[in-house]
């Protein structure tokens, strides 16, 4: 029985082992190549195209051995580097590429492993940098943003980068190129940030030139408006004095034939006006209205006093 258990579990371990031998795993984001002694054809590809994963066989070593190869994106990040601009100035970019192997033979005929490939893009990248040296100084850094041209600077590196790539058939192709961090070298940072500042102070002045220019406006609106207001308001003004002495002619047309009388009229009223509450005053009769009140005598029965006389003149 248990030499019998012996022999099962001996030929199970051939049988894994001989099937580890002649055969292998490729993952849906994987692809493999397989290499028959040393060479490899087209072929040999297994799931470039991401329809071919699964359980595959293969001769056994040494007669064939399988190189993967990951189909994901590989991001790489540069270290930084000084780059001279249109107009002489320099910056310092920090770059990165994101890349992935779209045909597996070329990849491993030209750059054999990720690591190959690596320094083989980061020559290009270096390369490819040189395109910041077609922009100035300010379409990297701006206070505006409106007038920056990051977008363009990274257009123009990948263009350079997928032109270069397709002169060499390395298998792989660029997905993303971008620029992370611009750094401003220690002597320039100074002059950058007086510049910087001399453009905030031109563009404050210019708003405060555009205020003054708006609030002479404004005034000259106003001062014009006020003119026209009291002109109109002056004229009104005359029309109703006008007429207003117009009616005053009527009465002193007929006050001046019997001036006397509209006098005498005149205090009247004063004195109506004065006396119209129920108050005691002590007033000097000699003075006008209250002259009126010597006038005004008390007389016997059947007699007229001066007030009497006068109205009948």
């Amino acid at each position: 029985m248990k030499r019998t258990f012996l022999f099962i579990s001996a030929i199970a371990l051939i049988a894994i082992f001989i099937g580890y031998m002649i055969s292998f795993q490729v993952n849906f984001d994987q692809s493999a190549i397989l290499i028959t002694f040393g060479k490899v054809s087209e072929n040999n590809v297994i799931n470039a195209d991401g329809s071919d994963a699964g359980l595959h066989l293969k001769y056994p070593w040494p007669i064939q051995k399988v190189k993967t190869f990951d189909r994901r994106l590989f991001i790489l990040n540069d270290r930084l580097e000084q780059q001279e601009t249109n107009d002489k100035q320099v910056v310092i970019l920090k770059t990165y590429v994101a890349w992935k192997i779209v045909n597996p033979l070329d990849f491993y005929r030209s750059l054999r492993d990720i690591e190959g490939s690596e320094r083989f893009l980061k020559e290009r990248l270096r390369s490819a940098r040189s395109e910041v040296g077609r922009f100035a100084f300010d379409d990297l850094t701006n206070v505006n943003p409106q007038k920056l041209k990051i977008k363009e600077v990274e257009a123009a590196m990948l263009k350079r980068m997928m032109s270069d790539l397709s002169q060499q058939n390395c298998g792989i192709t660029i997905k993303t190129l971008g620029i992370t961090r611009i750094i401003l070298p220690k002597q320039i940072t100074t002059s950058v940030f007086e510049r910087m500042k001399r453009t905030r102070q031109r563009i404050a002045q210019t708003a405060r030139s555009q205020g003054d220019a708006i609030a002479r406006r404004i005034r000259g609106v106003a001062e014009r408006d006020k003119a026209r207001i009291m002109s109109f308001a002056e004229q009104e003004a005359q029309s109703i004095r006008a007429e207003g002495d117009a009616g005053a002619a009527k009465y002193y047309k007929i006050f001046n034939e019997n001036k006397e009388f509209a006098l005498y009229l005149r205090k009247l009223e004063a004195l109506e006006k004065t006396l119209s509450n129920n108050t005691t005053f002590m007033l000097d009769t000699q003075s006008i209205p209250f002259d009126v009140l010597e006038e005004i005598n008390v007389v016997e029965p059947g007699k007229r006093n001066k007030l009497d006389v006068k109205n009948e003149k």
